[in-house]
């Protein structure tokens, strides 16, 4: 054991002296003391047969106290052959990385090394930048505990916007996953608050009724808004994408001459491909006359590079006086009801619809599936709704187009072709 000579009221009062000088305190821990009165702590010690000199820190930030804790400390790494100004260097490196990785630069690295579609990245970077970032985002990713993600995400849920806050726990837990993976931080935080907020229940969009379709096209057809707008509303009933894929289409995707528009990534982050019926292609030839000089079909009137925002369909619904009963994301559920009440085959429906399957066993998507059959059906939809909106009556369309008419006869030589 060091045998302690120093004590803090000598170390306080030595003197400066024009030649540097010692104090030992026993154990190889020693001040120094300068001509201009400062004074640093020193350990002396030996690895491999080489005298070196460990600097613990200068007096009076660092005291007696202080510098014997840190003395034996040193020796202990000394006898594990540890150099403590190396342990040192290492634990500074180590230090600034941990400051480095702040929760923003990890979070950014997270987003960059996924490939989402560009309005769910956008959806995400425009989230973590107004709700996230200014909280959590100058600290330490390592440091960040429950308590700070707390207050944080019941802020965003007491304004209101409930998925948004339940998102953010979702998508921090996510970033946390990744810091672990890559040894940032020791666990997930956001973990143990699932359920801190309760997302709404979802409203799903209600389809249109036989009445209401005849409805909707009456009142599209007096409807006074952008021509384009027009257009958008009858092209999403006779496809019926989704409403994010509509606003998005782009005129290099479309194929007139073949019939057929190639959606590049749809929400289940796949390609999707639409077969277009007659009314579609009218439908597509008079906007190619409008909007057919830019990249996308439907041009924001106020900067024309740029699709149109996702309220534009919506608020036309609203005018229209659909408000509050039926939404763009509605003609999907109105044309799966109608198929299903007519006796369609629901594979073929399903298919054209895009929509994911839970069964992970089944074979890779392929989007050109039963083209053939689901052009029929896309054809005879367009079909359908003419006839609604033109006033037949559900019994003159069942007859038409029902399980026991000729058109379905069609159908079902396309379909036992294909299987």
């Amino acid at each position: 054991m060091a045998t302690n000579v120093l004590s803090a009221r000598k170390v306080e009062t030595a003197p400066a002296q024009p030649k540097p000088y010692f104090l030992k305190d026993g154990g190889s821990l020693f001040l120094a003391v300068r001509p201009n009165g400062s004074k640093l702590w020193h350990y002396r010690y030996r690895i491999e047969g080489r005298p070196q000199i460990y600097s613990i820190g200068q007096y009076p930030d660092v005291s007696l106290e202080s510098a014997r804790g840190e003395r034996d400390r040193a020796r202990d790494l000394v006898k594990k052959g540890v150099h403590p100004r190396l342990d040192r260097k290492m634990k500074v490196a180590a230090q600034v990385a941990h400051n480095e990785n702040t929760f923003e630069a990890v979070a950014r690295r997270w987003m960059a090394s996924n490939s989402w579609s560009e309005g769910y990245t956008s959806q995400i970077t425009k989230t973590l930048e107004k709700d996230v970032f200014p909280e959590i985002g100058t600290m330490p990713t390592g440091d960040i505990r429950a308590g700070h993600l707390r207050p944080m995400i019941q802020k965003v849920g007491n304004r209101g916007a409930k998925t948004v806050a339940v998102n953010i726990r979702m998508w921090c837990s996510q970033i946390f996953e990744y810091a672990v993976i890559h040894e940032i931080a020791e666990s997930d935080p956001a973990a143990p608050l699932k359920g801190l907020v309760k997302r709404r229940r979802t409203k799903h969009n209600p389809p249109l009724t036989w009445a209401e379709v005849t409805e909707f096209f009456s009142a599209l057809a007096a409807y006074g808004g952008f021509r384009t707008t027009v257009l958008a509303l009858k092209l999403m009933s006779l496809t019926y994408v989704r409403t994010i894929e509509l606003r998005k289409a782009k005129w290099k995707d479309i194929d007139l001459r073949n019939a057929t528009w190639s959606v590049p990534q749809t929400k289940m982050h796949r390609p999707h491909l639409v077969p277009l019926s007659q009314q579609a292609i009218e439908v597509l030839n008079e906007l190619k006359t409008l909007t057919g000089g830019g990249a996308v079909v439907f041009p924001n009137h106020r900067k024309p590079s740029e699709p149109i925002c996702a309220t534009t369909l919506n608020r036309a619904l609203e005018y229209m006086g659909f408000g509050g009963r039926f939404s763009g994301h509605g003609f999907r559920s109105t044309a799966t009801t109608l198929l299903a009440l007519l006796g369609y085959p629901a594979d073929r429906v399903d298919l054209q619809l895009a929509h994911a399957k839970k069964d992970s066993s089944r074979a890779p998507y392929d989007h050109t599936k039963f083209i053939s059959s689901r052009r029929v059906i896309m054809q005879q939809w367009a079909d359908i709704l003419d006839a609604l909106a033109g006033g037949k009556s559900l019994t003159e369309v069942t007859s038409e187009f029902g399980p026991l008419s000729a058109k379905r006869e069609e159908l079902r030589r396309v379909i036992e072709r294909e299987d």
